[in-house]
């Protein structure tokens, strides 16, 4: 059966927004559309008007430092709630001048193991796990538009976010990983173009350095499964880790599931 990922929607200025909406659960449900929204950051977003008439909060993941470097910009009648996932500078994670800088590594193997260590961390860090709580307890709350979640690029922070959400509803793995790994075709040139500047802040850099650059931002099937390893690890399955990482017992999990799933329409 072919994999299905989230929907891709066409906003100036945004390049990596989507609806979960439509992406199947190994149930026999689908995620109802036009309720969560994952995407990159706002700062380039030229046109309101598609956030004013569909979404009624915005979760900005990115650290204080990248806020203030890049502030989302104000909508009209759109909430906002500013919820970091990390407030450290995390190369490859993070997206400030400090941590671009730091955005270098001898070879892409190096930058890969680098960058799954981090991963680790959205698991095991309990400032980051306790972020995500909250951030799930906002599926709880009443809205009549959608809500949407972003970071820098909507690769690593709001993916591990649309992960524990995939998760939770009961979507397929398969699925959930080729949402995860989709995000390249949106960021392939938003990551050149940062590779470059790399390359450029950081002197000359053979090829193996550039391509050390580009581990850094290219979504891997490695960083997810990364954290999957880690929660078998220190809980034994993924539904354990619902109950005691996120905090969601197995009846708000229902709740969760009536609230945001619907019927295959045949």
């Amino acid at each position: 059966m072919a994999v299905i990922t989230s929907k891709y929607i066409d906003i100036p200025g945004m390049n990596n927004t989507r609806d979960l909406g439509g992406m199947r659960t190994k149930d026999g449900h689908v995620i109802r559309p036009h309720m969560l929204y994952r995407s990159s950051k706002l700062r380039s977003l030229r046109d309101p008007d598609w956030f004013i008439r569909n979404v009624e909060l915005v979760v900005d993941m990115r650290s204080s430092r990248e806020v203030s470097e890049n502030p989302d910009p104000h909508i009209p009648g759109v909430g906002y709630l500013h919820l970091p996932i990390f407030e450290v500078q995390s190369a490859g994670i993070t997206r400030d001048r400090i941590s671009d800088r730091q955005m270098a590594a001898p070879d892409p193997e190096t930058a890969t193991a680098r960058m799954a260590a981090v991963y680790t961390r959205f698991v095991t860090d309990e400032f980051s796990l306790s972020q995500y709580r909250r951030f799930i307890r906002l599926l709880f709350e009443p809205r009549e538009k959608a809500l949407l979640w972003h970071c820098s690029a909507g690769k690593d922070r709001t993916g591990i976010g649309a992960l524990f959400i995939q998760e939770l509803l009961g979507v397929s793995r398969d699925d959930i990983m080729a949402d995860y790994l989709i995000t390249n075709k949106y960021i392939k040139d938003e990551v050149r173009q940062i590779a470059d500047r790399i390359t450029a802040q950081n002197g000359s850099m053979d090829e193996n350095a550039k391509k050390g650059s580009l581990a850094f931002l290219d979504a891997n099937e490695k960083y997810p499964l990364t954290v999957y390893a880690e929660v078998q690890t220190r809980y034994g399955s993924f539904d354990s880790f619902i109950r005691e990482g996120l905090g969601v017992s197995d009846s708000e999990r229902e709740y969760l599931k009536q609230r945001y799933l619907e019927q295959t329409k045949r």
